[in-house]
């Protein structure tokens, strides 16, 4: 069973209204019946960016509660392969949410992501293989 995972860009999207990509990440999530996997670090960023944008902060805490979005990354026990992907990527630069998506690509083999961030096209999990993405068309 393919599992879904989700960056903070289609969460920000999904509950702004006024976000560019609000109609793509609605229509998205309408396809999903399993809840989508993430690690804190996208909660913490989406809360902030919604703040950021006068919306509740807590709007995505509730897509947890709901079971829409469920945090599964154990960061303690990956914070190696964590650090050696921010190194490696240094020059994109990888930042910590974007390093915990890519491990948990490489924990959840047969997996897609749902992101709109297009430093996922030259990430690569596994160092060589591309991370399968569900993104919005360039």
């Amino acid at each position: 069973m393919e599992t879904l995972l989700t960056d903070s860009g289609p969460l920000v999207a999904l509950l702004n209204h006024r976000d560019a990509h609000h109609d793509w990440a609605q229509e998205q999530f309408s396809h999903f019946s399993s809840p989508l996997l993430t690690c804190e670090g996208a909660i913490t960023e989406t809360s902030y960016l919604l703040h950021a944008d006068g919306l509740p902060p807590w709007d995505v805490v509730e897509l947890v509660e709901r079971g829409i979005v469920k945090v599964q990354f154990d960061f303690e026990s990956n914070h190696s392969r964590v650090l050696s992907l921010m190194k490696k990527y240094a020059d994109t630069p990888m930042d910590f949410v974007d390093a915990c998506l890519v491990a948990m690509t490489e924990q959840k083999r047969d997996c897609k992501l749902l992101t709109l961030d297009s430093d996922f096209r030259i990430y690569r999990r596994f160092e060589r293989q591309t991370i399968p993405l569900i993104a919005p068309a360039r």
